[in-house]
């Protein structure tokens, strides 16, 4: 009689999903546990910091001209081919999780104190930090806002010539490539645009002030030594991403990137 052969027949095999049976566990416990959705806000949102200042630098090519900032968009569009979309659904994935977390956080931190400090002076904490719920709400509505404004283009057209309008995604340049430099001319040379944008960098800047600084001592990067460079860095990075973005925003309003359709 042949033997019994009772080991696992394929070795390479089950341990690859022993190993995920074993993983997910893990995984689920550190989503629970407080001190690991800590550190997950913390990844997220630094994540979500290096995707606004890569954001930023490529919206900063409007000053360029047309050519640079169309060719730009057309690569990262075209050129990358299915890579776009996993970066951009892994970007939705942080964004949602950062938030996510972030909320229930917050939630379990008034559930374990259901009354309020009595000398909330005696608490160490800004006004960025106190807020920060409520500015991440307004920075997440504003990138809703921003998705249908020059991702989805629902919200203005452009006046192309005397009485004639089109959307966003009907421009063209020379090249044939979408005409990204006139929708960002057309959009901050909008009033109410402007407006609204300014607000939501403010926010953001405030969200960004207390975020960066708060991400770097839960990951253990901030102690007295090293707090002032902490703090340093934490507004050189809020401070960068208003002023960038800002520039944008207020460098097309003053003309600093002429119109192509007058």
């Amino acid at each position: 009689m042949a033997a019994t052969h009772t080991g696992p027949r394929h070795p390479k095999g089950p341990p690859t999903t022993a190993a995920a049976q074993q993983a997910a566990p893990f995984l689920a416990a550190l989503l629970d546990s407080t001190v690991g959705a800590k550190v997950l806000v913390a990844l997220t949102g630094l994540g979500l910091v290096g995707f606004v200042v890569f954001h930023m630098i490529g919206n900063l090519k409007v000053f360029q001209g047309p050519d640079a900032i169309n060719a730009y968009a057309y690569f990262l569009k075209h050129s990358l081919g299915s890579l776009i979309w996993i970066a951009r659904g892994s970007l939705l994935a942080i964004f949602v999780l950062h938030l996510a977390l972030a909320v229930r956080l917050q939630a379990r931190s008034r559930a374990a104190r259901p009354v309020p400090y009595q000398f909330p002076g005696s608490v160490q904490a800004t006004a960025a930090s106190r807020t920060m719920l409520w500015s991440g709400a307004v920075v997440g509505l504003f990138v809703l806002f921003h998705l249908a404004h020059f991702t989805f283009c629902w919200v203005v057209q452009v006046e192309v010539a005397p009485g004639q309008f089109k959307s966003y995604l009907e421009l063209t340049d020379a090249q044939g490539r979408h005409d990204v430099y006139s929708m960002v001319v057309a959009g901050f040379t909008t009033p109410w645009l402007v407006a609204l944008y300014t607000v939501a960098q403010v926010v953001l800047f405030v969200h960004l002030l207390h975020g960066v600084q708060s991400s770097f001592q839960t990951l253990g990067l901030k102690n007295r030594r090293f707090a002032p460079v902490i703090r340093a860095l934490g507004f050189l990075a809020a401070f960068t991403v208003l002023a960038g973005n800002l520039a944008i925003v207020f460098g097309v309003m003053l003309g600093w990137a002429p119109p192509v359709y007058k």
